[in-house]
């Protein structure tokens, strides 16, 4: 069992804090809600449930033919070879998103559009990493 702050949890899958709220009230997903707020509060969420819940979500997504849940949103974009959505070129770098499309935008990474979603050359994006740490 990994223990997860919900903060934690939110950064590491990309849900919102209230995504991850009303996992825990349906039962979706293990973990523990704190009756208290803020700072003190002590709510956590199990990243291997998380995970597999998530996990589930895509396949049934899959098996249905569909891109998108029953609200719309973005659609989901998988990676595609050296391509990987700015979301996930974010966790890999620590680099928020705003600053990668930036950087697309001035030319330095390279990109492509799929859909609505960009997507990032990863090893572009390394490169650009490395050069800027010598």
């Amino acid at each position: 069992m990994e223990r997860l702050s919900i903060r934690e949890a939110s950064e590491r899958f990309g849900l919102s804090r209230a995504r991850l709220y009303q996992l825990l009230e349906k039962g979706a997903v293990v973990g523990h809600r704190s009756m208290m707020r803020g700072r003190s509060a002590e709510s956590w969420i199990d990243g291997n449930s998380l995970s597999l819940h998530i996990e589930n979500r895509l396949e049934k997504q899959r098996q249905n033919g569909r891109k998108q849940g029953r609200g719309g949103g973005r659609p989901l974009v998988e990676q595609k070879g050296d391509y990987l959505p700015a979301r996930v070129a974010a966790h890999k770098t620590n680099y928020t998103r705003q600053y990668i499309n930036q950087l697309v935008r001035e030319g330095i990474v390279v990109a492509k559009k799929h859909g609505g979603s960009t997507l990032i050359y990863y090893p572009s994006l390394l490169n650009y990493m490395q050069r800027k740490n010598n």
